[in-house]
């Protein structure tokens, strides 16, 4: 890890710092902590002490029998949306199928992110007016994400979007249904965070003094290469590079997971996406790589026929027989990246997990991701041939 390690020192010089900081973190499937590094500084302050490796970090996208239909009645109402010579540009018509929570869970249920062309068509129109006045007191994920379908729900389609959000409103809703008196952040501080001893993580930060005194904070790159501060309170999910470890650590468990059953891991794993499908086709098409091409090492400029990924329920899936080009994360391995520039990746036959963090905006910024790949490359060589 000596690359890794002076990459990221380089990095975080504050004479010409790149990342404020960062962390980087491998665990077996025991739990046991293979490595753990980290560098940089608490805050942009002149004065501010090293990085804490037990410092908090937000997740954004990296932390995402019953019928959706019958939680979330609003999904019945959606209609499939498709370009048309006529006035509007559009024209809406039924789906052929109804959307399942496999469908939620695998991006296959139509929903995109709601900034599509033919969305924003809809969105300017009557229909769009009538859905906003209609939805002025919804849910907020209702309201933003409630749009006309991109493809019919199952195989016609992967879309990265509004999916992941209704699962989180199924979520809530089943919450509200059987725990009346138990919010969902309630709920998974109880049924995971405590069980797998994640002592600094959290849905509500700003109740919690210990982890946010710990957070490194969020920053962004003037046009000038200065990192300046991200304004505003941190609201989402919050955890420390260990915590995180001990989750994933938990997923590839031999011995199995504390917190959920073997099929719903096996889930986790398992790839979802049909051969020949055109979901599959979608992802792994160019619009929808944007979304994974640069944490999860592909590069822009990989042939699709030479990287062959799919979609589990979790996360992206790494298929095939040769490892992905940069960051060498080899087949079998399921990953996905967040927005402040988190990633993570588990191997279940290998035994190893692991997470690099830092807390920069965009995502995908080019410097942050060198580093990542760095910490990927080595971390895969190192711990994850065994």
């Amino acid at each position: 890890m000596d690359a890794f390690e002076k990459t990221l020192a380089d990095a975080t010089n504050p004479s010409n710092r790149d990342l404020l900081g960062a962390v980087g973190l491998v665990v077996d499937g025991a739990g046991t902590v293979l490595y753990h590094h980290a560098a940089g500084n608490q805050s942009l302050a002149s004065s501010a002490p090293p990085l804490d490796p037990d410092s908090t970090f937000t997740l954004r996208s990296a932390g995402k029998c019953y019928s959706p239909r019958r939680m979330i009645p609003e999904l019945d109402t959606l209609q499939v949306i498709e370009a048309s010579d006529g006035e509007l540009g559009f024209a809406l018509r039924p789906p052929a199928s109804k959307i399942t929570l496999r469908h939620l869970l695998t991006h296959t249920s139509g929903l995109g992110g709601g900034d599509e062309p033919l969305v924003e068509l809809w969105r300017a129109s009557p229909a769009g007016a009538a859905h906003a006045a209609a939805t002025a007191d919804a849910h907020i994920i209702v309201k933003n994400f409630a749009h006309p379908l991109l493809f019919d729900p199952g195989v016609a389609g992967f879309c990265y979007g509004g999916s992941a959000y209704f699962t989180t409103l199924l979520l809530i809703r089943l919450l509200a249904a059987q725990t009346p008196a138990q919010t969902i952040a309630e709920y998974i501080q109880k049924d995971i965070f405590e069980p797998l001893g994640m002592a600094s993580s959290t849905l509500a930060p700003q109740a919690r003094a210990d982890v946010l005194g710990k957070l490194l904070p969020l920053v962004r790159r003037t046009p000038e290469g200065t990192l300046v501060p991200v304004e505003g309170e941190t609201r989402d999910m919050t955890v420390s590079a260990r915590d995180l470890g001990a989750l994933l650590a938990d997923l590839i468990a031999p011995a199995g997971s504390k917190i959920l059953a073997p099929a719903s891991v096996s889930l986790l794993f398992a790839p979802q996406l049909a051969r020949g499908s055109k979901a599959l086709a979608d992802l792994n098409g160019p619009k929808e790589r944007e979304n994974y091409a640069a944490p999860a090492g592909v590069g822009a400029g990989a042939a699709a026929e030479a990287v062959r990924l799919n979609w589990s329920a979790a996360a992206l899936v790494v298929e095939g027989e040769g490892a992905l080009p940069i960051s060498q994360i080899p087949p079998g391995t399921v990953t996905w990246n967040g927005m402040p520039n988190v990633v993570w990746a588990m191997h279940r036959e290998r035994g190893v997990a692991m997470v690099f963090a830092t807390q920069l905006v965009p995502v995908d910024d080019e410097k942050a991701v060198a580093v990542m790949m760095e910490f990927l490359r080595g971390a895969w060589a190192t711990y994850g041939t065994r």
